[in-house]
């Protein structure tokens, strides 16, 4: 019985770790092709109308899309823009080059929560060390599902806690691998944001934000959302920043 609970265990965490990848989106290449081409004859605004139009898409192109769309912005002088795109793309794949012009961004706009600190550094060997990282937890699940599957081959007793050790570890696992996409970050996108202390327009008002400020927001519901900055929780509204990732 204790090896039958075990086998679906196993194949439930085994298909919640497969299917819970992103699914990779077919795009339309010619599109992404003839942006590229006006990018590199400078023919900007025009190549990011079509990565705009693809970017939603474009689920294997989609970093060299926002280092991009992150150039054009800052061509345009659009600093919130250029902070979004690059912000989004460190969410997901944290670099210390990314890392360092995010910073610079924040030091000259006087924006928080863009200055290079230690969590950062845990990112950038996260990423960086990724693939060894998961081979080496799989050996160890591989090898602690081996010594189970021996002892039922043997009709020796398998403790519980043995099992549910085991389904800890798969959970952690999964959830590791998908570390990035459990993040909520966002940007304030108006000079002028209040914080409010439940979802009501008539609600006290905490704290003031200001374009450029990173906040982690959940639970949106219509024109609300969760949000938490600077020690501070409460409410802000949907429109008012763009999520990262």
């Amino acid at each position: 019985m204790q090896a039958s609970h075990l086998n679906k265990i196993i194949f439930y965490l085994i298909f919640c770790f497969g299917f819970g990848q992103h699914a990779y989106c077919q795009i339309d290449t010619k599109e992404i092709h003839k942006a590229d081409l006006l990018f590199k004859s400078n023919r900007l605004l025009e190549a990011e109308k079509i990565y705009l139009l693809n970017l939603a898409s474009a689920s294997q192109e989609s970093e060299n899309i926002k280092y991009k769309l992150a150039f054009i912005a800052k061509e345009k002088n659009d600093w919130v823009t250029e902070l979004t795109y690059l912000s989004s793309i460190q969410a997901q794949n944290a670099t210390p080059e990314i890392a360092k012009r995010i910073a610079e961004i924040g030091e000259k706009q006087q924006v928080q929560g863009f200055q290079i600190n230690f969590l950062n550094q845990l990112q950038w060997l996260y990423f960086a060390f990724f693939p060894y990282i998961i081979g080496f937890l799989l050996l160890l699940a591989a090898y602690s599902f081996l010594i189970l599957l021996n002892k039922k081959r043997k009709n020796r007793h398998i403790k519980p806690s043995y099992i549910t050790y085991l389904a800890l570890f798969l959970i952690g696992m999964l959830i590791l691998t998908n570390y990035p996409n459990f993040l909520n970050f966002g940007i304030i996108k108006k000079d002028k944001v209040f914080l409010r202390e439940f979802s009501s327009s008539a609600a006290p008002v905490k704290i003031i934000l200001k374009k450029g400020n990173i906040i982690s927001h959940w639970n949106e519901q219509e024109v609300w959302a969760n949000c938490y900055f600077d020690g501070q929780f409460g409410y802000i509204k949907t429109d008012d920043f763009q999520g990262i990732n």
